[in-house]
């Protein structure tokens, strides 16, 4: 069917030039391949289409009523490679994306919110979660995770490194000792993400590994946050979700000097070509400087 179609195109090139010279030279093909398909194409529907002279074609009944059907479609093709010109220049469609909460909260948030602006056409479909989807099976267009994708038919491309140190409340903070060294985390109602079993915490060349006894975990970063901001002790967070309250002084580094080892973040997406200008718009945008406008601090190059 695909190579009849290309061939009633070439038939009606044919009537529109008037010769099988003129089409060939249009289509870029030799006349004897023009001359043959359209040949084919009468053999393949029992009817001749064009009556052939040494000087002239003329239409047939039958090639009158063909060619009716042949332009409808060559017109329809026109159409749509016109429609999907506009789209190349005029982004539209839909995007899914999805992203773990705290960076959908914090960075996500506000990349969305331009990319609205600038490219009004396309509807954003964000999916909030802290599993890692199956992107392809799922139907994403692109995704934001914590560390390089394992997955190597996955494109990831790195945003950057958000480190990870320790926080705490004013309010927690005022009703305890000061820390000067890990070893007195013992001694706190520490708070912690449930993926992360152990704090491994680092100052110029030293080393402190702890434990965590898990008496207060969430998988969720956001949730950890909170019950920090509330008072409930000290927890590990990475930049992008602390800097901004600790620069208003609602939260306090713990420790200061010492980090973790912190998050290095991705944009991660199923192929790097032919993807829809929607999403290499999107892309654009997510990797320039100042996609996440007062979160760039957050992430380090």
């Amino acid at each position: 069917m695909f190579g009849q179609l290309q061939d009633m195109a070439l038939f009606a090139l044919v009537v529109e030039c008037g010769s099988f010279t003129a089409a060939a030279r249009r289509a870029g093909l030799p006349k004897s391949s023009v001359s043959l398909r359209v040949s084919q194409l009468e053999k393949q529907l029992g009817l001749r289409l064009l009556n052939r002279t040494t000087r002239q074609l003329s239409l047939t009944f039958a090639g009158e009523r063909y060619l009716v059907h042949c332009r409808e479609m060559v017109q329809a093709a026109e159409r749509a490679d016109l429609s999907l010109q506009r789209l190349r220049d005029n982004p539209s469609g839909r995007l899914r994306v999805t992203a773990p909460a705290g960076i959908a909260a914090t960075l996500l948030a506000p990349l969305c919110s331009n990319f609205r602006l600038s490219y009004p056409e396309v509807s954003l479909e964000i999916y909030v979660s802290d599993q890692i989807s199956d992107l392809v099976q799922e139907g994403f267009d692109v995704a934001f995770r914590t560390g390089k994708p394992q997955d190597s038919s996955l494109v990831g491309r790195r945003l950057g490194y958000s480190p990870r140190s320790l926080l705490a409340s004013p309010d927690y903070m005022q009703h305890h000792a000061p820390l000067t060294h890990p070893r007195q985390l013992e001694q706190h109602a520490c708070i912690a993400h449930r993926a992360w079993h152990e704090w491994i915490l680092q100052r110029g060349g030293e080393f402190y590994r702890w434990e965590l006894p898990m008496t207060h975990a969430a998988d969720s970063l956001l949730y950890v946050r909170e019950c920090v901001l509330a008072g409930a002790g000290i927890t590990l967070l990475p930049a992008y979700l602390s800097q901004e309250l600790v620069g208003q002084g609602r939260l306090l580094t713990v420790l200061p000097g010492w980090e973790a080892e912190g998050n290095e973040l991705y944009l991660v997406y199923p192929s790097r070509k032919l993807n829809s200008p929607a999403l290499d718009r999107f892309i654009e945008m997510a990797l320039s400087r100042d996609a996440f406008m007062a979160y760039r601090q957050a992430l380090r190059d």
